[in-house]
């Protein structure tokens, strides 16, 4: 009889078709998720499980002996580790952030009228309209076609470091464009979507989540039901591949044997997984490029309360958006030192790309709103020395143009 290997559990989830829980009524999972469709899912590891509070009797005994031990209340908790790729978790980012995702802005010389761009200034000028006015925003990845007096821009993925000029024509860039004169037959659209915290009308989201053993002789599956993400953080080593952490709270576990609850989840994408070493990385509203390891968490510290009558949560309860997360730099002067030192709110911008191409798939995160709690440099060893830099990111309340007003925005070129 084979025994259960990793390799063979199929990981798979599917969003239901609302996210509101009911109190003393559990969703019945034929129904709602169902089990046609959802998404197997890319992962190094999943720690879902189904949890019990349980009771131990106190009486005392003549026997010296226990007399009783008891189930109580029972959750989902654990979470996933995954290897950051685009266009597979996003779902997730969405729920998170209790917003809803938008698609990128997609606009042309119509809108624009003309487009001018230079290497040396790291710039793409636009003749008319209004860019922040039109959709785009601090962040974005934006890529034109149709240029035809410098080709050489087409097709490329730029990042949106900031506006310029009178009405934000002017967009400083990353990377720089090759020089162009005056084209007036162009499209830039940003290709993807993104989401960020919104300040009103958060929505709640859950999904059902699956482990499917299926190389067992009856084949066995444990369905995790009415899940809320409480959580997600991101990690990017200075050497590695980039990690994505999920965190998860729901009500119950369901089990069944023969098949697998899903019955024709869509399969994984291919998109490869994004490394540090690729892309970019601004702090302060500079390029740096000393920087040894960056961490961004979300969390909502999901939490669930028992009641009298029932033995499964009533509500996933989800708290505010508090974003933290720790830098590690090689120390080159004492410019971060005195942004601790000084309380100095700065801004964060991290973009990632999954290959060398010029228009590769990619995600950027953006957090406009930044203040370091501690700047320690331990002085250790002949080589470099490593300043640690933990921050708190906070709602953004100003009006620059382009910055959008939340905690954190998220893109990905690959969500369709």
């Amino acid at each position: 009889m084979p025994l259960s290997e990793g390799v063979q559990v199929r990981v798979a989830y599917k969003a239901y078709a609302t996210g509101a829980i009911t109190a003393n009524t559990e969703a019945t999972s034929s129904v709602d998720p169902g089990a046609s469709g959802g998404q197997i899912l890319r992962r190094v590891s999943s720690t879902l499980k189904l949890a019990k509070k349980t009771y131990q009797s106190n009486e005392i005994l003549a026997s010296r002996q226990i007399a009783d031990y008891r189930h109580g209340a029972r959750s989902v908790t654990g979470g996933l580790n995954c290897e950051w790729s685009p266009g597979t978790y996003f779902d997730f980012i969405e729920a998170v952030c209790r917003g809803t995702r938008a698609a990128g802005a997609s606009k042309s010389h119509t809108d624009l009228t003309s487009m001018t761009a230079s290497k040396s200034a790291s710039t793409i000028t636009y003749g008319g309209g209004d860019p922040v006015a039109l959709g785009y925003s601090v962040g974005d990845v934006i890529r034109h076609t149709g240029i035809t007096t410098t080709p050489a821009n087409n097709n490329v993925n730029f990042v949106i470091l900031g506006f310029g000029g009178t009405t934000n024509e002017t967009l400083t860039v990353f990377p720089p464009p090759a020089d162009q004169a005056s084209d007036t037959a162009f499209s830039v659209a940003a290709p993807g979507h993104n989401v960020l915290i919104p300040s009103t009308g958060h929505v709640s989201r859950k999904f059902a989540f699956e482990h499917f053993f299926q190389n067992l002789a009856s084949p066995y599956y444990n369905l995790f039901t009415e899940c809320r993400i409480g959580g997600v953080k991101w990690s990017l080593p200075a050497s590695g591949m980039s990690t994505f952490d999920l965190t998860v709270m729901g009500r119950d576990m369901e089990t069944g044997s023969g098949a697998a609850f899903f019955t024709s989840p869509a399969a994984s994408n291919t998109n490869g997984i994004f490394a540090a070493v690729n892309g970019l990385l601004r702090v302060g509203g500079s390029t740096v490029g000393v920087v040894t390891g960056l961490t961004i968490d979300m969390n909502l510290n999901p939490t669930v309360d028992d009641v009298v009558g029932q033995n499964f949560a009533p509500e996933v309860f989800l708290g505010k958006a508090n974003v933290t997360g720790q830098m590690t730099a090689l120390l080159q002067d004492g410019t971060l030192i005195d942004d601790f030192k000084n309380e100095s709110e700065i801004d964060i911008l991290t973009y990632v790309t999954a290959s060398n191409a010029a228009n590769a798939p990619a995600n950027t995160i953006y957090i406009p709103r930044v203040k370091f709690g501690d700047a320690p440099v331990g002085v250790t060893g002949e080589g470099g020395q490593i300043i640690t830099l933990p921050y708190q990111a906070l709602l953004y309340n100003g009006s620059t143009p382009g910055v959008p007003v939340t905690t954190i925005r998220v893109c990905d070129t690959e969500v369709a």
